[in-house]
């Protein structure tokens, strides 16, 4: 996986983001949505949802790979 590559998301995140110790519930429903890999950490992909124009921090293990840029 690397970024550019075309993904899947398979897991579906109660929580969109948490600001000063409160938890903000989820505004989309991103299971089975395709998306874009835009960053990377060790663990963790930033996931452009285009459909939504909005971006979440994803495990590897939640996400498919679709198509692997060159």
């Amino acid at each position: 996986m690397k970024v550019g590559d075309l993904v899947r998301c398979s897991f579906q995140p109660r929580v969109e983001k948490i600001i000063n110790h409160r938890a903000f519930p989820m505004k989309y429903e991103i299971k089975g949505e395709f998306g874009v890999i835009r960053r990377q950490s060790k663990d963790q992909n930033l996931v452009l949802f285009p459909k939504f124009g909005y971006t979440h921090w994803l495990a590897n293990s939640t996400l498919e790979v679709i198509d692997e840029s060159r």
